[in-house]
């Protein structure tokens, strides 16, 4: 390990690249909600508002879990049908009324008895003229390759894998693989099941497509999955930046509409996939309070013209709808917002004198041993270093946010401080961190921050989630 003060002069050196121009936010024409009492109801809800009486054919899975409406919202968007939601012995009062109004031509059950039971089955037929069949297979991933059999020919032009043991990077495929008229697939991720293999085979897809990082479908699979075909990746930091990444790497700029959606629960995004994927229009997950920075750059890049927010505000706030229409502060910051002057260098040499403290550890209240304490909380390291530049700087993150200059984050610096909020606006800011630039390594933009307790001053790759698009400069 390199001494203290080394160490220092490796992080003021080594890391200056800067990040790529970013657009600093995103204001929509317009924003709704659709959304029920429970899951239930919001499927109802969402297929209420988006399908006419009389559709072909409705697709019924379980609530309680998400594999088989994954894969079978891909399918869903090919066909034009609606998602709903029942529990595994009941059809709700809701869903029944919507499917009483649609009057499908026929009804498909997604999964076996064991998630949506026979007795359903008999309960469907009261609301469509034709037939209540059930597609299923002995697992999930079965269950995955026999929908995509039931609906897709040989020859596609691509196939798209994501893990069945999560559902964050399927949720926003499914919408991907419906508006492509693809098929979505579900593997272990850390293999690939008989069943999907032989799927595979049959299908002969031109290219695939695997959802996620390494951490949800594994390199080895990604390599074997190259026997059917040309293979890549689409990934980001966490799932809301795989969202966005799903997005970008799918649909054009100018898409009538983009659906937003929890990324901490599936619910919600299980019935409006396939409302998106017919309607050539993403899903993108959000947290309960906020637009991740990633989401935000992708909206601006898309331009919808409206905004549709799946789920009631306990899954997604009126904080959500407020950042999404650009009726927030930081929208207000984006509209009027111009690069601030470059550092005179305090940044730069807050950042080398913070460097000298890693290892010491976090102390809620903390400001350092220059202050009687034994560590740091986040923003008391911050004054410090600041302090130690030459420069004054507040002592609380808020009023660190209200006393500096504000920076996107195209425009960010070595030095300039970034900050985390929880409702995506400075009301909720609960950390701060300087900026270190890019890691020349492993190419990762860099923070330097003293995070929580139990912990010491630390140098981390950044991290998207609840990241404001714009931080402070000083100096």
């Amino acid at each position: 390990m390199l001494p203290r003060r080394s160490r220092a002069v490796v992080l003021t050196v080594a890391l200056l690249t800067l990040v790529a121009p970013v657009p600093a936010a995103h204001a929509a024409t317009s924003a709704t909600r659709l959304a029920g009492a429970d899951r239930y109801a919001t499927s109802a809800t969402i297929s209420a508002a988006t399908f006419p009486r009389g559709v072909d054919v409705a697709y019924v899975a379980s609530g309680l879990d998400y594999p088989d409406a994954l894969a079978g919202a891909a399918v869903a968007g090919r066909q034009g049908a609606p998602v709903l939601l029942v529990s595994p012995t009941a059809v709700p009062a809701t869903v029944r009324t919507e499917l009483d109004r649609l009057r499908p031509g026929r009804i498909v059950v997604l999964g076996g008895p064991g998630a949506v039971g026979d007795a359903i089955l008999q309960a469907l037929k009261a609301h469509t003229t034709g037939q209540v069949s059930r597609i299923s297979g002995d697992d999930r991933y079965a269950t995955s390759a026999r929908l995509s059999a039931s609906a897709f020919g040989a020859g596609v032009p691509v196939a798209y894998v994501a893990s069945g043991r999560d559902y964050p990077d399927a949720l926003s495929g499914a919408a991907a693989a419906g508006s492509r008229g693809a098929p979505l697939l579900l593997v272990p991720g850390d293999r690939i099941t008989a069943e999907v293999r032989a799927e595979l085979e049959r299908l002969r897809p031109g290219r695939v497509v695997v959802l996620g990082g390494v951490g949800a479908v594994s390199d080895a699979v990604k390599a074997e999955l190259a026997r059917y075909g040309s293979v890549s990746r689409t990934a980001g930091a966490d799932r809301y930046a795989t969202s966005a990444q799903v997005s970008a790497s799918t649909f054009a700029a100018g898409v009538p509409v983009a659906y937003l959606a929890s990324g901490r629960d599936f619910p919600d995004a299980l019935a409006g996939a396939p409302v998106a994927g017919m309607s050539g229009a993403p899903v993108l997950l959000v947290t309960p309070d906020g637009v991740p920075a990633a989401v935000r750059t992708e909206l601006t890049r898309l331009a919808p013209q409206r905004v549709v927010v799946l789920g009631g505000p306990g899954a997604v706030s009126d904080a959500v709808l407020a950042q999404a229409t650009g009726s927030g502060e930081i929208a207000k910051i984006a509209a009027t917002y111009t690069p601030p002057p470059a550092s005179k260098g305090a940044g730069a040499a807050a950042l080398a004198w913070a460097g000298t403290q890693l290892g010491v550890p976090y102390l809620y209240g903390g400001t350092g041993p220059e202050g009687g304490h034994t560590g740091y909380d986040c923003s008391g390291l911050i004054m410090r270093a600041y302090q130690h530049a030459g420069a004054t700087v507040p002592r609380t993150t808020k009023q660190q946010w209200a006393a500096t200059r504000r920076v996107a984050l195209a425009d960010l610096t070595p030095g300039d401080i970034v900050f985390w909020s929880s409702d995506g606006e400075p009301t909720g800011i609960y950390h701060d961190a300087l900026y270190a630039g890019v890691d020349p390594v492993t190419g990762k933009h860099m923070r330097l921050q003293s995070p929580s307790p139990g912990k010491t001053v630390e140098l981390v790759p950044m991290l998207e989630t609840n990241l404001l698009p714009f931080g402070g400069r000083i100096g």
